[in-house]
C-alpha cells in the first residue's frame, strides 16, 4: 500500500486494476477518444519497434546500402533538436528572468524531457544493439569523433533535464538556478554536435561545411518554439492550469519567438540553395538539383518553403491571425516544416553518391522508400510524447510558479574572485573609514 495525495492505495492488481476504469471513467469523452487513438497508435509503433529490434534485416527497414540513414534517423534528428528548441525558448524566463517568458518554464521542462527520452529510443531501436554503443563510448573514448561527442553531450543534457524536472517539483531553487542555466547552455552545445555529424562528412557535400550546425540551431529553436505554441493553444482553449498567464503572456511571447525562428530559418535556407545553385562543388550541385527541380522538389517547395515558413510568417505578419488559434496553425505548420526540412536534408545528402562503389542502383537518383517498420516507429513515437504530455498535464501541476532566474549576485557567489576577495583580511584604515559617518564638507 502507498501514499498517495493524502490516501491509502492498495498495490494489489485488482484493486490496481479498479482504480485504472475508475479513473478512466472519471474522464470526459473526448479525453476517452483521444486517450484511446494514442493507445492505438503506440501499439502500432511498439510492434514496428518489436519487428525492428528482434527480427532486424533488409527487409524490416527501407534502407540500402545508398540510404544507409533512414526514417528513424530523421526522428532521432527532429526530437533530439526539438529538445533544444524548448531549452532555448524557455531559457529567456528561466534563466534571464524576462516576465512574459516565464509561463514557459514547467511545461518545456516536461516535453523536453518527452522528447529526448523518445530520441533516444527511436536510435536504439535504429541501432539494434544500443548496450554495445555505450560500453563503447565509456571504455574506448574517441574525443576526435563529433559522433562520440553527441553521446556524451546528449547524454549529459538528460540528466541535467532530469535534475532540472527534479528540483523545479521539489522546490530546491539552487539546484533549479543551476540546472536550468546549464541546461541553456547545453541546449546551444547539443544541436550544434549533431550538426557536426554532419558536417563533418566530406563524401557528403550537400551536408559538409560549417553552416550545417548553425542551420541545425536554428531549426532547434524553430521547432521547440512551435511545439511550446501547439501546447499553450490546448492550455488557453482547454482553460488548463495558469491558463490566464499563458494566454496574455505565454501565447503572445511564443508569436515574437516564433517570427524570430522563422525568419533566422528562411536566411539560413536561402543561403544553402543559392551556395548550391551557384556553387561548382561535384556532389553539391546536383544535390541541390534534386532539392529545387528533381525529385525532392514538391515536399521542399510545398511543405518546406510555402507551408512550413511562408505561410507562418503571413499567420504571424498579418494582425487578424495574431490569435490563439492563428499562433496555433502558424506553430503546427512550423512544426511540419522543420520535419519536413529534416527529411530533405537526411535525404538529399545520400540521393546524388559520388561513386558506383556507394550502391547507386538507379540513375540519376538513388531511391529511398520508408518501410511500414519505419513509418509505424516514428508514429508511436509522436503518439508517445502526446501519451505522456497529456497525462502530465491532468496528473502534475504544470502551472506557472516563481522563476528564479540568474542573478549577478548569484554569480558572483560561485566565482573564485568572489572567494578570493572574501577570504583576504581588511585593513584597519578600510574598516574604520567604512564606519565613520561621511561629513559634508
Amino acid at each position: 500500500m502507498i501514499r498517495i495525495a493524502s490516501c491509502n492505495v492498495p498495490l494489489g492488481p485488482r484493486s490496481v486494476a479498479r482504480l485504472v476504469r475508475a479513473e478512466f471513467a472519471s474522464f470526459s469523452r473526448p479525453l476517452r477518444v483521444w486517450l484511446g487513438v494514442l493507445t492505438l497508435l503506440m501499439l502500432i509503433g511498439a510492434a514496428g519497434a518489436v519487428r525492428s529490434v528482434f527480427f532486424p534485416g533488409d527487409k524490416g527497414l527501407g534502407t540500402t546500402a545508398t540510404f544507409e540513414w533512414g526514417l528513424l534517423i530523421i526522428g532521432y534528428v527532429f526530437f533530439a533538436i526539438t529538445t533544444s528548441g524548448l531549452c532555448l525558448a524557455s531559457s529567456l524566463g528561466t534563466v534571464f528572468g524576462i516576465d512574459r517568458f516565464k509561463p514557459l518554464e514547467r511545461r518545456h521542462a516536461i516535453l523536453a524531457v518527452l522528447s529526448l527520452v523518445t530520441a533516444f529510443g527511436i536510435i536504439a531501436i535504429d541501432l539494434h544493439y544500443p548496450v554495445r554503443m555505450v560500453f563503447g563510448a565509456v571504455f574506448h573514448p574517441s574525443p576526435s569523433s563529433p559522433m562520440w561527442w553527441m553521446g556524451v553531450v546528449y547524454g549529459f543534457y538528460l540528466c541535467v533535464l532530469l535534475l532540472e524536472v527534479w528540483s523545479m517539483f521539489a522546490g530546491h531553487r539552487r539546484i533549479h538556478q543551476a540546472a536550468c542555466t546549464a541546461a541553456a547552455c547545453t541546449a546551444i552545445v547539443a544541436p550544434a554536435t549533431l550538426g557536426a555529424v554532419f558536417g563533418v562528412m566530406a563524401a557528403r557535400p550537400y551536408w559538409h561545411g560549417l553552416f550545417t550546425p548553425p542551420l541545425m540551431v536554428a531549426s532547434a529553436f524553430l521547432s521547440g518554439t512551435a511545439l511550446l505554441g501547439v501546447a499553450f493553444y490546448f492550455v488557453h482553449r482547454l482553460r488548463l492550469r495558469s491558463h490566464e498567464r499563458g494566454t496574455s503572456h505565454g501565447i503572445p511571447a511564443i508569436r515574437f519567438l516564433l517570427a524570430i525562428g522563422l525568419v533566422v530559418v528562411t536566411i539560413l535556407v536561402g543561403r544553402q540553395v543559392v551556395a548550391g545553385a551557384v556553387g561548382g562543388e561535384p556532389g553539391l550541385a546536383e544535390a541541390s538539383a534534386a532539392v529545387l527541380t528533381g525529385p525532392l522538389a514538391i515536399p521542399f517547395w510545398g511543405g518546406r518553403v510555402a507551408a512550413g515558413l511562408l505561410v507562418p510568417l503571413l499567420l504571424i505578419a498579418i494582425p487578424a491571425t495574431r490569435t490563439p488559434g492563428g499562433t496555433f496553425a502558424a506553430s503546427a505548420l512550423a512544426i511540419g516544416g522543420v520535419l519536413v526540412d529534416r527529411i530533405i536534408f537526411v535525404m538529399a545528402g545520400q540521393i546524388t553518391p559520388m561513386t558506383a562503389v556507394s550502391g547507386v542502383v538507379s540513375a540519376p537518383y538513388a531511391g529511398y522508400l520508408p518501410s511500414p517498420v519505419e513509418i509505424a516507429v516514428l508514429v508511436g513515437a509522436f503518439a508517445l510524447v502526446a501519451m505522456a504530455y497529456t497525462l502530465a498535464e491532468r496528473y502534475l501541476d504544470l502551472g506557472e510558479k516563481d522563476v528564479h532566474a540568474v542573478s549577478l549576485r548569484w554569480l558572483l557567489r560561485l566565482s573564485p574572485v568572489r572567494r578570493w576577495r572574501t577570504s583576504r583580511p581588511v585593513p584597519a584604515e578600510i574598516r574604520a573609514a567604512a564606519t565613520t559617518p561621511a561629513h559634508r564638507t
